[in-house]
């Protein structure tokens, strides 16, 4: 127990250690929001999939492949390849339209898109929408943090929770995304280092041949890979669409300094999604064979890297669940934190007259009470961490819609945005009440409600003014001359 204990204390310290050097390069509000857009591929690649996987890989992802066996493959297809389309399809354009903007927020993007600056009514209800389902996403990222610590160290779960929430917060108060994407970097390598341990673990117990006979031997039905139809749109809408609205994904692209190498960050994003997600499963799906009959799934991971490993593996891997954990939370905290202070102090009560120092001050005391929040929440656990998540996950899939229609069609007006996003929020709320998030997943409702209303508003109304058009034409034109482009985005800001 010494040991799992000292391994997670220098983890925790690492942390803090990262985000107070991060802290000393926060020189002004664009560096504390944005990390001063000096982020490379490999570094924006790492920390994109640290934020988008969250505990939900080692926590959530157990209890899904517990109920479904081979079912849960379209989960592993869908956030698997997630990151490579969400590259593919939003990064560059995300990282031209901060440069061409000069945007310091997410919701910087939108409101510059839409042109609502004079009325600011997107950006407050932006505000409100990411407020609401960052706040339950953070808090499921907690509630994973106590329920690893409570079943590796026995302590108790509200401790446990504390513990990690006071670490999130800490070193994402003090440097702001340059912390958030520095640490998320070294949460990302540990969780690929965990997946190895389990794969070493699990192969090294009869490979994939063995593990499907005894599978079987458990559950005959859990070795079919064919579910509803419906179910499976869902799945694979989950990552495919709604991922790429993500407001703590989003806000990674604009920390970029070269749009161009978005395409290398597509690969290694890919890639390390790919390996990832169809590890996991792999290994989730061996844990049914030594756990069968579990009554707590979401612990199956670490329960089997505690019973096959040395402890000082149990620590490291351990530390690996909670980087995915806190990877999340922090960028989830950052993107509240920046909706608080940047989009509703500084632009709308003080008018944009805030000075640097106040936004970074009011910043750091928002991380504080947005964690707090989240502590409160996390105190009173919801029954399936795994549907909290999905929950949250449908409140900002009304973003995707809007980020990429907006980048892709010139005709999408600030009408349509505003509008469709109101309804295609009130509608994951609904499809919630109805009892209806079994049958087709909350993303998928909220992406096509949120696209069909956008669409249809927007040929409605007044078509943008010409200033924007161009600049989504710019958006869209082909990579003659990336170097030119990108020098004068810079200059123009």
């Amino acid at each position: 127990m010494t040991v799992i204990l000292g391994i997670i204390a220098v983890y925790m310290l690492t942390m803090l250690y990262i985000g107070h050097r991060a802290k000393k390069s926060v020189k002004s509000s664009a560096d504390y929001f944005i990390g001063g857009s000096r982020f490379g591929a490999v570094l924006t690649a790492i920390a994109h999939q640290a934020a988008g996987l969250s505990g939900w890989l080692f926590i959530a992802w157990p209890q899904q492949v517990a109920g479904s066996g081979m079912g849960a493959i379209w989960t592993a297809f869908s956030s698997g390849f997630a990151p490579f389309i969400n590259f593919f399809v939003m990064a560059k354009r995300v990282a031209r339209f901060t440069l061409m903007t000069g945007a310091r927020s997410f919701i910087d993007l939108i409101e510059a898109r839409y042109y609502d600056e004079d009325r600011k009514v997107l950006r407050a209800v932006s505000t409100v929408i990411i407020a609401i389902s960052i706040t339950v996403y953070m808090s499921s990222q907690l509630m994973a943090a106590g329920t690893t610590f409570q079943a590796v160290l026995g302590l108790d779960y509200r401790v446990s929770v504390l513990i990690g929430a006071v670490v999130v917060i800490l070193y994402t108060s003090a440097g702001g995304l340059l912390a958030v994407a520095w640490t998320d970097f070294v949460q990302g390598m540990l969780m690929i280092f965990a997946v190895l341990v389990g794969l070493f673990v699990a192969f090294g117990n009869g490979g994939f041949n063995s593990l499907m006979d005894q599978v079987a031997a458990v559950d005959p039905a859990l070795t079919s890979a064919w579910i509803n139809p419906i179910t499976i749109v869902g799945l694979l809408s989950a990552g495919w669409l709604g991922y790429m609205g993500q407001p703590q994904i989003v806000q990674m692209f604009m920390g970029m300094k070269e749009p161009r190498s978005a395409g290398k960050g597509a690969a290694i994003a890919g890639v390390t999604g790919v390996f990832l997600l169809f590890g996991t499963f792999v290994v989730n799906l061996w844990c049914l064979t030594i756990f069968p009959g579990s009554e707590n799934t979401s612990t199956n991971y670490i329960q089997m890297i505690a019973q096959y490993t040395p402890r000082f593996l149990v620590g490291i891997v351990t530390a690996a669940i909670l980087a995915a954990v806190m990877s999340s939370a922090d960028a989830l905290l950052h993107v509240a934190t920046t909706a608080v202070t940047q989009d509703f102090y500084n632009k709308i009560l003080k008018k944009g007259q805030a000075t640097d120092r106040q936004v970074l001050l009011v910043a750091r005391i928002s991380s504080v009470v947005i964690g707090i929040f989240a502590i409160y929440i996390a105190f009173n656990p919801f029954d399936s961490i795994l549907w909290v998540n999905w929950w949250a996950w449908g409140g900002l899939s009304v973003f995707a819609p809007i980020l990429i229609l907006g980048f892709y069609w010139k005709r999408a007006t600030r009408e349509g945005a505003l509008v469709s996003m109101i309804v295609g929020f009130v509608a994951v709320y609904a499809w919630y009440q109805a009892g209806l998030n079994t049958t087709l997943h909350y993303t998928f409702v909220a992406f096509t409600v949120t696209a069909v209303v956008l669409v249809v508003v927007s040929l409605m109304t007044k078509e943008p003014p010409a200033r924007i058009q161009e600049m989504v034409t710019q958006l869209n034109r082909k990579d003659s001359e990336p170097e030119k482009e990108e020098a004068a985005c810079r200059t123009s800001m």
